[in-house]
């Protein structure tokens, strides 16, 4: 199957801005043009108990695994833990980015800046695939990435802090 004509048509993403696609529209468009097979997998990236189907879904899993191991080292560091953690792929784009995030002092910034370590690799998996189901793959990591955003933005956020800020004052009194 050709997925360029599906690919071009796309709405371009861009890191941290509000798509002008939501992933269930992605989705639905998907389903009109794609066999099933490849719709369950193109899909499969949302089951997280399941192996995805595609390749690139598995490459970035084994990626986003060794990013959170080196998350969770540098927790256990600044905990003074030193409970062993258990092997991960090792990835130098990792090691490269990852410093920088977690010296943000803000957690907002260093959830960003993790966030945006995960959307490289997703350029860099779908780059040399432009016009394929990898892209097509990749397009859909990054609006699910973006739809995380989107419902952090907003009234959503002012929710939740408030709901911690009760929460806390509660456990004040």
């Amino acid at each position: 199957m050709f997925y360029g004509s599906f690919t071009a048509a796309l709405p371009n993403l861009e890191y941290g801005a509000i798509p002008e696609i939501t992933l269930e529209e992605f989705d639905a468009l998907a389903s009109e043009v794609l066999p099933e097979k490849k719709l369950k997998a193109l899909i499969s990236w949302d089951d997280e108990t399941q192996t995805p189907q595609a390749g690139v879904y598995r490459e970035m899993r084994e990626f986003d695994a060794f990013l959170k191991l080196r998350i969770a080292e540098k927790r256990q560091e600044k905990l003074g833990i030193s409970d062993p953690l258990p092997e991960a792929e090792y990835d130098s784009d990792v090691e490269y980015a990852f410093p920088v995030a977690a010296a943000a002092v803000n957690p907002a910034e260093r959830e960003r800046l993790v966030d945006l370590i995960r959307w490289r690799k997703i350029d860099e998996l779908g780059s040399q695939n432009q016009m394929d189901f990898t892209a097509l793959c990749c397009y859909r990591m990054h609006l699910a990435m973006l739809e995380k955003f989107r419902k952090r933005k907003g009234e959503v956020g002012s929710v939740v802090f408030e709901q911690a800020v009760d929460k806390l004052a509660l456990q004040i009194k």
